[in-house]
């Protein structure tokens, strides 16, 4: 009981990190919930350099448009910048849990992104035991994590980041770092995308124009579209899905127009247009939203949030006039000329992965087992919507080769079925974004409870061995 009352968590993914102390039932949520991006002082402020900002002031910070270098220390499935690293766990353990590094007598757990190198396990370990004094360390990885908190031994696990999302195969209990597929997509894309449908909505752009006064008005939707997404307004219609309506705004020949002499018949026609190809507004599916003391009616047009998800290519064709954030710079960037991580749809990264999976007879069983997690999975009706996008994936009629042998085909996956939290964890019930959380307590109580020290990292053993030995004893 001691032990788990001194445990801390520390469990990552590229935009996030949430952490507690304590291990003991019942299961708890964390405590502390931040941003991964770190600031400081840019060049031009000598006085103040070297002063790193985190989470809310680092917020308000970026917003008053001070002299802030934003830093994001994992950048690209890698840690880029391990000084801003150790001070955002060191601003976690000292100023939000309040942890006397002095006196530390945690265990610790800390959950990295896959794929973890081997400088990762040796940095990690050199800040937790030589600046944290740390007395004992254990370092696994998440989508592993995510597996246990399910209570699976095989799967593939879908975190669906803030700027980016994975698909990481975990097979017999063991992550495939050579299968993980990263993506440039994220839940930041699809606010973008989510701002351009509402700057085409003109009840919500006339109700925003008056906070425009000192601002641009694109800029405005899209702090709307923000807190729509923030605030849980945003989901996926299954009525409307089943449908199969596709929306379009269709294309404008700019140039017929002008050669006819008919440029503004042809614009208000082509306005018509638009507004008569949106999706019908339902009673039901119409709210007003609190935004800067007034009231934004909303239509239906908040649950096409998520198309980016399943349509990289959609982001091309938001003509919002603000900076787009560097993030969606970034996947228009690799959609035009490749590179890696690439940007590609969530189907579409699952479906690598399962590719990379040898031997190829395991394939379909991981399609039998789906785990999302992730900061996109609070949104309600998501998880169903993507799961039906795999179903281009799945072999309805037995193929010839079946039909002749008289077996279906092994390596060609026959259903698809996402796993969720058990119930009797009641903290994290409908809770997927925190799997990982939850896997790293059941993780490290199994770890932590065998006394004979073999799958965590004592301070005896980093003392005699240094560095080196997080990774023999962590890969293992």
């Amino acid at each position: 009981m001691s032990r788990e009352a001194n445990t801390l968590l520390v469990v990552h993914d590229a935009q996030r990190i949430v952490a507690r102390v304590g291990i003991q039932e019942p299961f708890q949520r964390p405590e502390v919930d931040i941003s991964t991006r770190v600031g400081r002082r840019s060049a031009a402020d000598n006085a103040e350099r070297g002063a790193y900002i985190f989470g809310d002031a680092l917020d308000k910070a970026v917003a008053a448009d001070e002299a802030i270098d934003v830093i994001y220390p994992f950048l690209d499935g890698d840690v880029q910048d391990w000084d801003a690293l150790a001070a955002l766990w060191r601003h976690i353990l000292v100023d939000l849990l309040h942890i006397e590094l002095e006196n530390n007598t945690l265990f610790t757990m800390v959950a990295l992104p896959t794929p973890i190198s081997r400088d990762a396990f040796e940095n990690t370990a050199q800040i937790f035991f030589e600046h944290f004094n740390t007395p004992a360390l254990c370092i696994s990885e998440v989508p592993l994590l995510v597996a246990y908190a399910v209570g699976v031994l095989n799967a593939i696990v879908i975190d669906i980041g803030l700027e980016e999302s994975s698909a990481v195969p975990v097979l017999d209990c063991a992550v495939v770092p050579t299968a993980a597929v990263l993506s440039r997509i994220g839940i930041v894309h699809c606010t973008w995308w989510l701002a351009y449908l509402l700057s085409q909505d003109e009840a919500v752009v006339n109700a925003l124009r008056p906070l425009a006064t000192n601002a641009h008005l694109d800029a405005v939707v899209y702090a709307f579209a923000q807190t729509l997404v923030k605030e849980g307004y945003v989901y996926v219609d299954a009525d409307m899905v089943q449908d199969g309506e596709e929306y379009d705004e269709g294309t404008f020949d700019v140039a017929a127009a002008l050669v006819q002499g008919r440029e503004r018949d042809v614009i208000e026609a082509h306005k018509n247009n638009k507004q008569s190809s949106a999706p019908p507004s339902k009673t039901k599916d119409f709210v007003h939203v609190p935004f800067r003391g007034i009231q934004v009616p909303v239509g239906n047009v908040r649950t096409r949030f998520y198309e980016p998800l399943l349509r990289p290519q959609l982001l091309a064709r938001v003509t919002l006039d603000i900076p787009s954030p560097p993030c969606v710079k970034s996947a228009l960037h690799a959609q035009e000329i490749g590179g890696e991580p690439p940007c590609v749809s969530i189907p579409e990264a699952v479906y690598q992965a399962t590719r990379l999976v040898q031997p190829m007879g395991r394939r379909a069983l991981l399609w039998d087992n789906l785990i999302f997690t992730g900061i996109a999975t609070r949104a309600q009706g998501l998880i169903p919507e993507l799961c039906r996008a795999f179903s281009v994936f799945v072999a309805n009629d037995p193929t010839e080769v079946a039909q002749l042998v008289g077996e279906p085909n092994p390596v060609q996956a026959r259903t698809i079925r996402a796993h969720k939290v058990p119930d009797y964890f009641v903290e994290f019930k409908d809770r997927l974004d925190l799997a990982p959380l939850l896997g790293a307590t059941i993780y490290a109580k199994l770890v932590f409870s065998d006394y004979s020290g073999r799958n965590f990292i004592s301070k005896m053993q980093y003392n005699e061995g240094g560095p080196s030995v997080a990774f023999a004893i962590g890969s293992a």
